[in-house]
């Protein structure tokens, strides 16, 4: 099975949150063709030589919110938008971003520039 099947039965417990999917895929295609999908039981990851974006579905009985994107970045960004922030090592500048879909128009200018730039970020680290 493909990538792209992969990710279609990945979102057969949530249809509705693949129109936004979709919208989220054709943005990251433009920009770095070579992307590909690959799921990992309950992630769905963008990935090069690396992951730069990351998709889970929400919790059971979440309607609120398509789907969970992450994204890695070393400068750490500020908004309102971003649920959550991990430092995966502790005292390094590495930080992943954690933004809740909530419909195909949440992936505009600012969440774009945030996936290019994770993207950037995962080249400089595994190239």
């Amino acid at each position: 099975m493909s990538g792209e099947d992969k990710a279609a039965a990945f979102f057969q417990s949530s249809p509705t949150s693949l129109p936004a999917f979709e919208s989220l895929k054709l943005y990251i295609k433009d920009f770095c063709p070579d992307a590909r999908i690959s799921v990992q039981g309950s992630l769905l990851a963008f990935r090069t030589s690396a992951g730069f974006a990351y998709v889970t579905l929400p919790s059971p009985g979440d309607n609120s919110v398509l789907f969970n994107l992450a994204i890695t970045n070393r400068k750490k960004l500020s908004s309102d938008r971003i649920d959550k922030i991990v430092q995966p090592a502790p005292g390094t500048k590495s930080y992943v971003y954690h933004i809740l879909i909530h419909s195909a128009d949440d992936i505009d200018s600012e969440i774009k520039s945030w996936i290019r730039q994770s993207y950037e970020y995962s080249k400089l680290n595994y190239a």
